[in-house]
């Protein structure tokens, strides 16, 4: 039987604690044998630790779950900060992760709806077929013979955020790169309080499902008779998941084509609607045979201020133009600022530091039909380089919270584009 999620700070912290005492212990002893073994065995045993760290650490991110497992999500999509096990193990909690157990679902239902599943549906199924960072997915029947999908928040996990993003914070800072985790850690303790709403993810859903006008899209009706704080029924979409998907070897002509679905969704929600499915999570898509991308989990949705969508074109220019002072000036105006420089530091700072960033930020704009599939010349990983000099740069003062949500979407989606190995048409879609 699944067990419940640890809901105490110690019992939390213990769990976490094991779990990196585990993983540093069998460092340690690599470490220790590495001086007295050849270099084929060194990268032998290497390989296999990092499948070993992937394994401990997904199975105390499956039990944590909640923040914790949206920390593991993270992780997996930021695929270049970590060796490739134990990327392929994070990304693997996207959908999967152990389920709860027919009397934890029971009593979720006693306590939302005084009733128990099966006197409420015609059909439920215990056993989970999908499970995101905060809950798991049941298939259902209503009495009207509507397929459904029942999302169930875990127990508990309302009253862990805190504690959890303190023990994430404290593991976090061990590891490389630390300051871009945690600058993302700080983005996910702001959402996560609206994550277990899931009267807002329905609100969010039905949203978006009347204002976006993009046919290859489908997005699930919200069933609000079957749907509470902790709960949240819509009817069940088919397709499958994108690790699935890619695994049947779809041909280049479909890759292109979800790619292009997935990027022309950005910009239309963006420009159209000042808003964007802030979650990138390749679980949160599924593929279907009739060429439409169902959409789902409206957890994370961000709006956007009219100025920040009217500005972002203008910087993209700037970029394009490569005209430093309005590079600058487009940053103040949408939130960053860098104080403290004449106009001869602006022009150095803007070479040695900003350049190279919108060197590589237009390169796709001006490509037509950027290629993501070049694995010898990895976009995402040259982005990487780029934004941990750019994380070095102490005379910035301030960056608007819109750019860490519209970065982590797009970006997150140029990810996904290069595990697609796909062709995308960005051209003139942003510029003015």
């Amino acid at each position: 039987m699944a067990k419940s999620v640890p809901t105490g700070k110690l019992a939390r912290s213990r769990l976490a604690s094991g779990a990196v005492l585990k993983a540093g212990g069998k460092h340690l002893s690599h470490i220790a044998r590495r001086p007295f073994m050849s270099s084929e065995s060194c990268m032998e045993e290497k390989t296999l630790l990092d499948q070993q760290t992937a394994e401990i650490l997904f199975n105390a991110l499956s039990q944590l779950r909640g923040t914790a497992l949206k920390l593991a999500q993270m992780l997996s999509m930021d695929s270049h900060y970590l060796p490739e096990p134990m990327r392929k193990q994070l990304a693997w909690s996207c959908h999967q992760v152990t389920p709860l157990g027919r009397p934890l679902i029971r009593k979720l239902f006693l306590q939302e709806f005084n009733r128990a599943p099966e006197k409420i549906f015609t059909e439920f199924d215990t056993q989970a077929f999908a499970a995101a960072s905060l809950g798991q997915v049941h298939r259902a029947k209503s009495r009207e013979g509507e397929e459904l999908a029942v999302k169930l928040q875990y127990p508990g996990i309302d009253i862990t955020i805190d504690s959890d993003l303190q023990i994430m914070r404290m593991l976090v800072k061990r590891t490389a790169h630390a300051d871009l985790l945690l600058s993302s850690l700080d983005e996910i303790s702001q959402r996560l309080n609206e994550e277990v709403d899931y009267h807002q993810e329905a609100d969010n859903t039905e949203w978006f499902s009347s204002a976006l006008q993009l046919a290859p899209i489908r997005i699930p009706e919200v069933r609000r008779d079957y749907s509470s704080k902790r709960i949240i029924t819509t009817t069940r979409l088919v397709g499958e998941h994108m690790d699935q998907w890619l695994s049947c070897n779809p041909s280049q002509a479909e890759r292109n084509h979800f790619a292009q679905i997935l990027y022309d969704l950005f910009v239309n929600s963006f420009y159209g609607l000042n808003a964007l499915h802030a979650d990138p999570n390749p679980g949160n898509y599924l593929f279907a045979e009739d060429g439409t991308l169902g959409l789902i989990d409206f957890g994370c949705v961000r709006h956007f201020s009219a100025d920040f969508v009217a500005l972002m074109p203008q910087l993209l220019n700037a970029y394009l133009e490569q005209d430093a002072s309005a590079v600058l000036h487009y940053y103040k105006k949408l939130g960053m600022v860098v104080e403290g420089l004449d106009a001869g530091q602006q022009q150095d700072f803007y070479e040695a530091l900003l350049k190279p960033f919108g060197d590589w930020l237009t390169k796709p704009f001006k490509a037509g039909r950027f290629n993501f599939a070049k694995r010898d010349s990895a976009y995402m990983k040259e982005g990487v380089e780029i934004f941990a000099k750019l994380s070095q740069i102490k005379k910035i003062d301030t960056i608007a919270n819109e750019f860490i949500y519209f970065d982590r979407t797009l970006f997150g989606l140029y990810q996904i584009f290069e595990r697609m190995e796909a062709e995308v048409n960005m051209e003139h879609q942003w510029l003015i």
